[in-house]
């Protein structure tokens, strides 16, 4: 075993140096306790490097396919906002992948705000806050409450992300008042489900729902 005589303590392992003052030890080095950890061969930065390489390459492609086929752009445009609607998805999702429940938020997140993005700059139809919006709102809340069941997550892991989610929920039923949305079966019910929803973490959660606001907000 090393010793610091600056220290005086023993030193376990290979060190070259005293890890606390640096300085030179003395006596036989050890073998260390504990394995060197290997890092994991692809990492989250290794995959989204990749995905935007293939993001910037198809997009390339198409608009080079579309130039030498028609002499101009036309699809191709589509098809490079198409893309990047997909590595912003992508990204967000390898990178909160070992946190499901913020994945799950942020898609919805993403997912809403990029479909009334397309509707908007394809037209308006309607669409996107007729059939996306609640219909996304439904089952990102619903995958929340699942998930943190089937993992049996401790109240404080998943409490914030049902909050979000059923208050998000109650978007629809802005729009609806807002003279936004055109068929309305959609989103009356999933303003219903996210107001029972949020009642229920109230009832059954008020206590906890109340520290983890007041933890989150700094109150």
């Amino acid at each position: 075993m090393q010793y610091c005589r600056g220290c005086k303590v023993s030193v376990d392992g290979k060190k070259s140096r005293c890890p606390l003052c640096q300085g030179e030890l003395t006596g036989e080095p050890e073998e260390e306790m504990y394995p060197a950890f290997a890092p994991p061969r692809f990492g989250s930065s290794f995959i989204v490097k990749l995905i935007s390489f293939i993001a910037i390459s198809a997009g390339i492609i198409c608009l080079v396919t579309d130039f030498l086929l028609s002499e101009r752009l036309s699809w191709s445009l589509i098809s490079v906002a198409g893309i990047i609607c997909a590595w912003i998805t992508t990204t967000v999702a390898v990178t909160y992948r070992k946190r499901v429940l913020k994945n799950i938020t942020w898609q919805l997140f993403l997912i809403t705000v990029l479909s009334v993005v397309w509707d908007r700059f394809t037209g308006w139809h309607g669409w996107s806050l007729d059939f996306v919006l609640p219909c996304a709102c439904v089952c990102a809340t619903g995958s929340i409450l699942l998930l943190a069941k089937l993992l049996k997550m401790k109240t404080g892991q998943y409490l914030l992300y049902m909050i979000i989610g059923g208050l998000y929920g109650l978007l629809p039923f802005g729009c609806i008042a807002a003279g936004l949305v055109n068929i309305k079966y959609p989103s009356v019910i999933c303003s219903g489900i996210s107001a029972i929803f949020i009642a229920a973490l109230l009832i059954f959660r008020g206590r906890s729902t109340k520290a983890e606001m007041e933890r989150r907000l700094h109150l």
